[in-house]
């Protein structure tokens, strides 16, 4: 369960919740976002307790679910109009550690998109520090397949430009 003073206090000024309510997005989070000038998601996390490993620093299937998050990042790029998720495949090149309390940030890139495919690259960073990179390739649904499915109606609610987007592309 996410603490709430946590989630209160441990965004940076102009981060949003990613209030995911369902599944195991519940026990990571929080996760939160911010669009960017350029009309693409920012995702971000603090490393807390949950998130270590018996070292101390981030646990590196802490840092592959932040990592298949990218399907968030995608989802957000291709608008509604399809449905980006489940995870197909999913590499990942740990690159720093990441400490107890820092906060990692991470904007995904489509490198490819088809009918039934999309793939991503993503690059976590602390501050100016790569941490992680990641590739990933996601399933490709369409609106009508999961249009009353929680993440569609999630994703919805958060970004309803997306939704007026892909309904303007018929």
């Amino acid at each position: 369960m996410t603490d709430d003073t946590e989630t209160a206090a441990g965004f940076p000024p102009g981060w949003t919740l990613l209030d995911l309510e369902f599944g195991f997005a519940r026990s990571f989070g929080p996760v939160g976002f911010r669009e960017t000038a350029d009309q693409q998601l920012e995702l971000g996390f603090r490393c807390g307790d949950r998130h270590l490993n018996p070292l101390g620093i981030c646990h590196g299937g802490a840092i592959a679910a932040f990592a298949d998050y990218a399907a968030l990042g995608a989802q957000y790029a291709v608008g509604l109009s399809r449905i980006v998720t489940p995870t197909v495949t999913l590499s990942i090149d740990f690159l720093h550690p990441v400490l107890a309390g820092q906060w990692v940030t991470a904007r995904v890139e489509i490198t490819g998109l088809t009918r039934k495919m999309c793939f991503t690259q993503m690059v976590a960073r602390v501050e100016n520090t790569p941490v992680m990179s990641a590739r990933g390739i996601f399933k490709v649904s369409t609106r009508d397949e999961l249009i009353g499915h929680p993440f569609y109606l999630k994703c919805a609610e958060l970004w309803p430009s997306r939704v007026v987007d892909c309904e303007q592309e018929g």
